[in-house]
């Protein structure tokens, strides 16, 4: 067992990837931001510790979300320039036809409820695909006004009622895919367990917000009153039995381990 003390410390975004922290204290650590994946953490004291989000965390996604958007603004450009010349070639109809096609797909996402129903983005990647996502929706919402005022202005009233419509789609769109990204950064894991080893644990009065627990192993684990706020994830992990009680009273079960899917109800009630 390690004798390292690591109580009552600050320790935000300090990574103990991979590493043996066995017995380790850890008793009353800011915990936001670290990573613990893959680390074993057999018997470590987590008694009050702090998990979640770092506010260099936060600000790393989101520059590395803008930054993939700001990345690919010069090829969207060439790329609408192209398209619009590609239009250009081909009849009205054939253009109000297309348009009416999209809108006609993007409603019935929405009446049959997929749009707003795409699960989180749980990737860094991810979440920059979804600022591509906003900025394009963004482009072709601007680009449908200035058609609109060009229909209304050459007397094409029918079309520029049509296209309207569909810039106000555009529009619904791109404010629920700002949403989207905005939920998707706020649920991004903070401090991370993933594949880590928590055996014999003591997890007492910690609060957990955005902890990955992923695939990690909580056999034996002392978890009293300890503290659910939210978004964390126990995707995959494993456990054979708890303590609900301090200083390794009240296991649960009583005796042997958890029946199959026993664990996984458990975890279903503490998400909510």
């Amino acid at each position: 067992m390690s004798h390292l003390d690591y109580a009552n410390l600050n320790l935000q975004n300090r990574s103990f990837k991979g590493l043996n922290l066995a017995g380790v204290d850890f008793s009353c650590s800011d915990l936001r931001g670290c990573d613990f994946t893959g680390a074993n953490l057999t018997a470590a004291n987590l008694q009050g510790c702090l998990t979640g989000q770092s506010r260099r965390q936060v600000y790393q996604l989101i520059a590395v979300a803008i930054a993939a958007s700001v990345a690919v603004v010069g090829f969207s450009i060439l790329l609408s320039q192209l398209v619009w010349q590609w239009f250009g070639d081909i009849s009205a109809t054939r253009f109000n036809f297309i348009l009416y096609g999209l809108a006609l797909a993007f409603s019935f996402l929405f009446r049959q409820g997929i749009l707003p129903n795409v699960p989180l983005v749980p990737t860094v990647l991810g979440l920059a695909a979804l600022t591509l996502l906003l900025a394009a929706m963004s482009l072709l919402t601007v680009g449908l006004f200035f058609v609109v005022l060009s229909n209304f202005s050459d007397g094409a009233i029918a079309p520029g009622f049509f296209l309207l419509g569909v810039m106000v789609l555009s529009g619904a769109i791109c404010f629920w895919v700002l949403r989207w990204l905005i939920q998707s950064i706020r649920t991004h894991p903070g401090t991370s367990f993933h594949k880590a080893n928590l055996t014999q644990a003591d997890l007492s009065y910690s609060k957990l917000q955005n902890a990955d627990f992923s695939r990690a192993n909580l056999t034996g684990a002392c978890i009293f009153d300890w503290e659910i706020l939210g978004d964390n994830r126990f995707l995959g992990s494993y456990c054979e039995y708890l303590y609900l009680g301090p200083a390794l009273q009240n296991r649960q079960p009583l005796e042997g381990n958890f029946q199959p899917g026993e664990w996984e109800r458990l975890v279903a009630k503490w998400m909510g």
